[in-house]
């Protein structure tokens, strides 16, 4: 059986990846702190990826044949506010993966973001110009420059965008509404910013065929629907039946966050449409799906 290491095991895309590739292949799962996925056969060990010889301990005793890096700071102010931080996790770290990699001859897969962009003229195709204006931007920029110069053989950078899906301990936008709007508290959704959301199990079925097909180079992976976030959260409102007046339309610019977010963002992914028929779920039948 191929052993496949999967760091940030915790998250939304973490956990679906496990419980999706167990099916086929041995597990190692790592992550923050004690494990939050219940229910499963195979192992958790935490683990710091900023710390270099926890990292290396893992890879030497358990030999991984690909190793899926989902291990990130996604929170966009935080990491404005927090520059070293962010880059010891999301650039970094990665290093130590990488030598592995390369010394042992492994596949490496990266999640990359659409925030690599300035967002004036999205959604972007992979050979796109990246020009980030934030610095979580910046720092998965400086990473997927690591991993293309370092000359790995095997690697495979999947850029994505606004992963969604319910989970009740996630904090994506699907499940923020969701809790807000329950408590009927008043939302101001910005009516300027464009996305492609993604649900986390079409981008984790998505990295499964990625390893099956062993495809390398760079992949868009998102959700083929370009909407406003207020579109989106409007999306939401009328499938769950929420109160609509709880949600207040802005711009950008009157809402007050440390970091500049890219205006016309998201990701065309015709290229995984052409290369292995991706095919992602619409977001209303998503929605309806669950309610």
């Amino acid at each position: 059986l191929k052993k496949i290491l999967i760091t940030g095991g915790n998250g939304l895309l973490g956990q679906s990846l496990r419980l999706l590739l167990s099916k086929q292949y041995e597990i190692i799962a790592t992550g923050l702190n004690s494990d939050r996925l219940k229910n499963h056969n195979h192992k958790y060990i935490s683990l710091d990826v900023s710390v270099q010889k926890d990292c290396e301990n893992i890879l030497v005793k358990f030999m991984p044949d690909v190793v899926i890096n989902t291990a990130a700071i996604t929170d966009v102010d935080y990491c404005e506010l927090n520059k070293k931080k962010c880059l010891d996790i999301n650039a970094l770290s990665i290093s130590y993966f990488l030598s592995y990699c390369k010394k042992f001859n492994k596949k490496f897969i990266h999640l990359s973001t659409d925030f690599l962009f300035d967002g004036k003229s999205g959604p972007y195709l992979e050979n796109a110009e990246c020009k980030p204006i934030n610095y979580y931007g910046f720092s998965k920029m400086k990473a997927e420059n690591l991993i293309i110069r370092s000359r790995l053989q095997n690697f495979s950078i999947i850029r994505t965008c606004l992963v969604y899906g319910e989970k009740f301990d996630s904090n994506n936008i699907f499940m923020w509404v969701k809790k807000k709007l329950e408590k009927g508290k008043v939302l101001n959704i910005v009516d300027d910013q464009y996305r492609t959301p993604t649900l986390y199990s079409d981008l984790s079925k998505a990295i499964f065929d990625i390893i099956k097909l062993d495809l390398k180079g760079i992949y868009n992976i998102s959700g083929g629907e370009y909407l406003s976030i207020f579109d989106i959260v409007c999306k939401i409102v009328s499938i769950f039946d929420y109160d609509k007046s709880l949600v207040k339309r802005c711009k950008s610019n009157k809402i007050n966050q440390k970091a500049q977010r890219p205006k016309k963002s998201g990701l065309l992914i015709d290229k995984a449409i052409k290369d292995f028929n991706y095919l992602p779920t619409k977001m209303e039948v998503y929605l309806k799906s669950i309610k």
